[in-house]
């Protein structure tokens, strides 16, 4: 899970990309690629997110509507549901359904969905921006999601109340920003300083309604409309 970068007292925008659209051949290798792939896993404990498209599985929900953005909007119509999906799942890429149709004419979504299936949790859709220029630049937002690295590995020196807030998709005190993130998903925007008791950082998620103080890497406080922050 990558939170490279700072720049002193500076707010660092995360996630954008330049509107630009995959070509044919471009997508037909992305396609290929995933079907090769083995076995990635989940770092965002997931709410499930019923679509109005009952064609497609349930999406998985960083965080609530009003909270959740893609790319540059809000998500597609929908409801959430109840359970969570953990982050450390096993998940693999079956299919990538671009916003095109066999003739690159665009369809009536403006976003990409990638078919995942989570073993015996049934698939899941991811969704992401389609304003993503390149097989890079697509690979770099699905590592956003699904990484190749165990859960072993990723939650080296977690605690188990770090573990439980995590699957609870709720934060404690003293918690890694790497759990932070595998508990909330990444910030809108995140507010670097370095003071005399050390690195400061101030995240925010969209609408502002979310936010996390850290320092040095810990979790000193966060506050949340759900009740899932910690408690100051």
């Amino acid at each position: 899970m990558r939170l490279g970068g700072s720049v002193t007292a500076v707010a660092v925008a995360l996630g954008c990309a330049a509107p630009a659209a995959l070509s044919p051949d471009e997508r037909g290798a992305l396609s290929r690629e995933v079907r090769a792939e083995g076995p990635r896993y989940l770092q965002i404990s997931s709410f499930r997110y019923r679509l109005k498209d009952q064609d497609q599985p349930p999406a998985l929900a960083p965080l609530p509507p009003a909270e959740w953005r893609v790319g540059g909007h809000g998500p597609p119509p929908g409801m959430l549901l109840a359970d969570i999906v953990p982050a450390g799942t096993p998940a693999r890429v079956v299919r990538i359904d671009f916003p095109v149709g066999t003739f690159g004419q665009r369809t009536s979504r403006s976003d990409t969905y990638v078919r995942l299936s989570l073993g015996p949790g049934g698939e899941a859709v991811l969704i992401l921006d389609a304003s993503l220029g390149s097989e890079a630049a697509f690979w770099d937002e699905l590592e956003r999601w699904l990484s190749p690295i165990t859960p072993a590995s990723s939650e080296e020196g977690w605690n188990d109340a770090v573990r439980a807030a995590v699957k609870e998709k709720r934060t404690v005190t003293e918690m890694p920003a790497e759990a932070v993130v595998a508990a909330w998903g990444y910030p809108l925007t995140r507010l670097v300083s370095f003071l005399p008791s050390g690195r400061r950082e101030t995240w925010t998620w969209p609408g502002g309604l979310r936010t996390a103080e850290l320092q040095d890497g810990r979790l000193v406080e966060s506050h949340a409309p759900d009740a899932s922050g910690t408690v100051p």
